[in-house]
Order: C-alpha cells, then structure tokens, then sequence
C-alpha cells in the first residue's frame, strides 16, 4: 500500500475528538430522585443503563473511525509497484505510405517496432502515431498501454505519401512535455528516400529523445507501377495509352484491361519492360465509345501491389460545345470570332455561343479575352466551371481583374520590356499533343510568331507549351480544380502585331479548342488519393464503385471531398451522375531507399536534457494512483458508517 498525499494521515488525530468531548461530558453530581421512578426496581434500571452505555460506546466508535477513514481517503491509498523503478515514455511513428505494401516490410517492420518497444509497467506512457497524409496521433503518450497497442495492432499502410520529419517532430515536442526518465522514438519506416525529402537535418529534436530507425530493407526484384492512361476515340472504339514505369531489372508482364466492375478483362497484353524505364503500351480498347463507361488496368502482381492497378473514365461528350466571351471594347475586328466561325465545320465540328448567365456547361471549352470576364459573377461562374472539370482558352491584355483572377490561382504575370525588335514564340514543347497536332502537317505554322509585347507566365506554376525569346514561358497550361486552362502571354488582335492575319491564327485557335475537348474525354486522372478534390453541383452522395474501397456505404459530401484510396468513385447529385477516378502518388512507386550515409542521426540531440522540477518519483506515484485509486472505498465505507451511526445514535436518546 502507498500513498499519494500521506501528510493528510496526521488527520486521523481527529479521531479523538469524540473521546474528548465523550471524557468531558459533566456528569451530575448529586442524584435527583423523581417521585415516578421510586417504585421501579433498582435491578431494571441497572439493566436498561447497561444497553444504553453499550449503544453510547458503539457510536462513539462508529465517529471515530468515520474521522480515522476520511483521513485514510485524503491520504490517496494506492497500489502501486516500484517507484524507484526508471519509468519510460515511448512513441512508435508509423510510416504509412503505400511502399510499406511491398513484399513482407510491413509484417517484419511491425515486429521490429514491437520488439525494440519490449513491455511496459507502472507509470510508462506509450504512444503511436501515423506520418500520412499528416502527422496524427492514434493514441497519445498514456499509461494505459494496453489502448495503445491495440491502436499498433489495427494499424496498416494506406494509399498515400509520406513525410518522417514532421511527425519526428511533433512526436519529440510531446515526449519533450513528458517527466521520464527515457524517452525515445521507435520509427516504422522503409527509409524511402522520398520519406526524407525536404528534411532539415541540422536541427535536432529536443534534448533528452532518442530515436531507433529500423535497418534499410533489401531491394525488391520485381516493381513496375502503372500510371495514369488516357483513352482518346477511334472508329473501332476506344484507343488507350497506358504509361508503365519500371524500376527494376528487365521484365515480362501482362496488363489485363477490365470495363465497368467486370471480372473478365476486355483485353490482355503481354509488354517486354526495359531497365528501369518508363514507357506508354497503346491499346484498342473494344465496345461502344458513345457511352460512359470506367476501366480498371492491372499489371499481374509484384511486390508492391499498391500500384499495379490504375482508373481512366471515359465520358462522351456533344462536338464542339465552345464558349466565347464578348470582344473587348476598342478592337477593331473580332479576329476570334471570325477565325472560328471559318473552322466551325472541320473536325472537331465547333458549336460556337456565348456564356450563359447561368451555370456553365462543364463538357465545354470557353475562349475568353474580356477583362469583364474575369470579374464579379462571372468570375465566379468561371471558378465554378473549371472546378467542375471545364476548359477555357486564355489569352492576355493584361486587364486588371485577369490579372487579379490568376494570381489568385498562383499564376502571376509578368510584363515583357520594350525593346527595338519584336518578341518571337519559339521553342515548342513538340512532344505535347497540340503543338504534335499543329505540326502534323506543316512545321512552318510554328514559325514566325512575333509580337511588339506580351506577358510571361510563371515557371513554378504553369506547364510550358513555347517561349519567348528571353526563355520565359509565352504559352502554357494551368490546372484550376478539375478543369485546365491554356494560357498565351498575347492578345489575339492588331494591337500587339499581325499574327490575327498569319496562316497560323487559325489552325492555332481551333487546335487548341479540339485539343482541350479530347482532353475533356480523355479521362486523366482527375485525382489523387490523399488530396482534396473540388466538387461543384452542391450536396451529393459519394462511393467507390471500384478499387480497395468499393463497396462501402455512401457517404454524403458538399463542396469537396478526400479519397484515402484508388479506385473509381461516383457522386450522385439528384438526377445527375459524375465519375472520378482517382490514382496514388506516382513518385511513392519509387522504393529506392536513402543511399548517402544515415543523416538522420544528426537528429539526436547531443544536449543533456534539462532535470525535471518535479521528482520523478512523485509523477509515478501520480500515475499509479490514477491508474488504480482506492480513495472511494474509504468515501463509500464512511457513508455505510454514517448511516449505521445515525441509527444508533437515533436509540440513545430514546
């Protein structure tokens, strides 16, 4: 038996309390003889005193120990073990990163991190928490140990990325906050390389953690992953490009391609795969191409499953819905108009109108140019349309809301100096599939491009198509929610030089609207497990209908939502149906481990850690007693006495 607060047992001495005021008592001294009680027998009234001392003595007893026990309960008795014993605080940070998948890491990581835990007694406190996709806690540093290990026991790898710094961090500040006299970190990782990057590896954590990293696993023989394809229409059906990387050794593999949940794939290849390289298989896909249909491309297993399979959608949509926005005030003609009214019967045929005042189509493209089209409402009906999955061709006059509405979306433009001669477009991206279009038949329309001025887009945010002569990107694409946006840094009329009269104009224009329509078809991942996706349409119900999750119940969903895992999802707003398919972060598939030496090390902090201001013995004691309190016994004995006295006490004064 110990005590959390023994000074409160000096409280007992109140026990004598009722024996001094029973001892005190003044008794009469000369005796008063009533005339009623002289003819009782002297040995009746000897007897009905004797019953009536015992009664007296027993509630004076019954009080004394009410005070004795009240004493023993502001004591705080406990159980407890040792409390010299040096105690522990221990958290395991899991890596739960879809690497973890490959061959049998994940059972032997598991019982390393076990291991290297061992077991824990008395005041130890025990704690795990996951890396992805942010650093979160299961269970928090507790004593009841025995929580935590079934938090471990449930755990497994998910379908994301992660990142080890910030839960190190996060793990070490708590540990940090925590009376022990050994803290450490027992890290359940594969040591991906990934895993370390972006890692501030010269600031260590707080004085007084230690850290157990786990040995770097053995290189899979066999790792190939499948990324996002892209089907595009044909005559005979659906044609599918399938990206495959590989990352090991040479090897032979089948892709199984299956439509709409079936269990029987549609088609099935054989691929010879190079050394470590990455190549897209063109595949014709049977069937119908005028309805909407999902697919599923497998790779037959290797050690890493987790990204054998990858999710296209294909979604069919009218010819040519285009919008296109008002000509801006002052243009002399509107080139625009007329170079797509010229084109409107080629292939894609081009249904041309302007916005609506209302919601936007999404299965269109709009071409804007008006400043007034990136303010106000209609603004927001862009915004809508785009994250909803429509497509808009861009060009710059640099008016203040377009400028205003992109760098809202990180993409800031930059003015091009004044110089004597005129700036040219060149360097073409030629393997992007607009310029491979434009350039089909005559090289010579990406030539001769010149513009008194224009407007750079940024690096960091946009993906360049062609470049202005001092490098900076003249044409690029922008992702904004599901939708994206073919921006040129030019205006398309007399003011910035002639291209509107060049016989590049027009194939240019109606390239870029039929190239962002087959993008709207083509079904690219519109998503990534882990990462928020935009929803537009309101509420709606949300569930996978294909991958690790289907299966599950539907979910309701306003706004946005985060898939956790791949697959093929389906939202259901009223009468109106979308698909989404959804993949896992390519650069997970990538299992080469950290190579240059172990810089995590530098981790530990060689600082002693500070003495705590409280006795440890004293922060056990607290927890051995929170653990097993025996305080209530004594509250709930003392209100057995009570009533027990009151009775007694009641039949003495009768």
């Amino acid at each position: 038996m110990n005590w959390l607060f023994p000074g409160f047992l000096a409280g007992a001495l109140a026990v004598g309390l009722p024996f001094a005021l029973h001892l005190l008592r003044r008794w009469p001294r000369r005796p008063v003889v009533f005339p009623s009680l002289r003819f009782l027998a002297p040995s009746s009234r000897k007897t009905e005193n004797w019953w009536q001392r015992i009664r007296r003595w027993l509630v004076l007893a019954l009080r004394g120990a009410i005070f004795a026990i009240l004493a023993v309960a502001f004591a705080r008795p406990f159980h407890g073990g040792d409390l010299t014993r040096p105690n522990r605080a221990v958290v395991i940070v899991i890596d739960n990163s879809f690497s973890l998948q490959a061959g049998g890491r994940w059972t032997e990581l598991r019982s390393w991190a076990r291991e290297k835990a061992g077991t824990f007694e008395g005041s130890d406190r025990f704690g795990v928490m996951l890396m992805a996709p942010q650093p979160t806690w299961l269970v928090a540093p507790t004593t009841e140990t025995g929580r935590a290990w079934q938090a471990f026991a449930a755990a497994k790898p998910g379908w994301l990325t992660a990142r080890a710094e910030p839960a190190l961090r996060m793990a070490g500040d708590a540990l940090a906050a925590i009376a022990a006299d050994h803290r450490e970190i027992i890290v359940l990782s594969d040591q991906q390389r990934l895993n370390w990057s972006g890692a501030e590896f010269s600031q260590p954590l707080p004085p007084g953690v230690a850290i157990e990293f786990p040995e770097i696993p053995a290189p899979v023989d066999r790792q190939a992953a499948v990324l996002a394809p892209t089907l595009t229409p044909t005559e005979q059906g659906l044609r599918a490009s399938v990206p495959v990387h590989n990352f090991t050794d040479a090897q032979k593999r089948v892709l199984r391609v299956y439509r709409d949940g079936g269990v029987t794939p549609i088609r099935e290849e054989n691929l010879e795969l190079v050394r470590q390289e990455m190549r897209s298989f063109d595949i014709n896909l049977p069937g119908p191409s005028d309805r909407a249909a999902y697919f599923r491309f497998s790779l037959d297993d290797d050690e890493l499953p987790a990204d054998d399979s990858a999710y296209a959608i294909w979604q069919p949509t009218e010819d040519g819905a285009l919008l296109l926005d008002r000509e801006p005030a002052g243009t002399e003609a509107d080139f625009v108009a007329i170079a797509l009214d010229a084109a409107a019967n080629l292939k894609p045929k081009l249904k041309i109108s302007s916005p609506p005042a209302g919601e936007w189509p999404v299965r269109a493209v709009a071409v804007l140019r008006n400043d007034a089209s990136f303010a106000g409402a209609t603004a927001a009906q862009l915004d809508a349309f785009l994250a909803a999955g429509g497509s808009a061709l861009v060009f710059a006059r640099g008016g203040t809301a377009e400028q205003a509405w992109l760098a809202a979306h990180g993409a800031v433009l930059s003015p091009l100096p004044e110089q004597g001669e005129s700036w040219q477009v060149h360097d073409w991206a030629l393997d992007h599939p607009l310029v491979a279009a434009l350039s089909q038949r005559r090289l010579e329309v990406l030539l001769g491009w010149e513009f008194k001025g224009g407007w750079s887009l940024p690096a960091t945010t946009v993906d360049p198509i062609a470049h202005w002569s001092d490098e900076t990107a003249a044409i690029g694409e922008i992702r904004v929610g599901a939708g994206r946006v073919l921006f040129c840094g030019f205006s398309p009329d007399r003011h910035a030089g002639d291209w509107p009269v060049m016989p590049s104009f027009v194939p240019f224009l109606h390239q870029s609207a039929a190239y962002l329509m087959r993008a709207q078809q083509s079904a690219i991942v519109v998503g990534q497990a882990g990462q928020t996706l935009s929803l537009a349409g309101g509420s709606g119900q949300w569930r996978a209908i294909e991958g690790p999750a289907a299966g599950g119940p539907a979910v309701d969903v306003a706004g946005s939502v985060v898939p956790m895992a791949p697959g093929v999802y389906e939202l259901v707003q009223g009468r109106d149906r979308k698909l989404f398919a959804i993949g896992v972060p390519p650069e997970e598939s990538d299992l080469a481990p950290w190579d240059v030496g172990a810089p995590w090390m530098k981790l530990v902090s060689t600082k002693p850690a500070p003495e705590s201001k409280v006795p440890r013995a004293e922060v056990a004691a607290v927890d051995a007693e929170q653990r097993a309190p025996l305080w209530w016994w004594a509250v709930a004995l003392v209100a057995v006495l009570l009533l027990a006295e009151l009775g007694l006490a009641n039949r003495t004064v009768r």
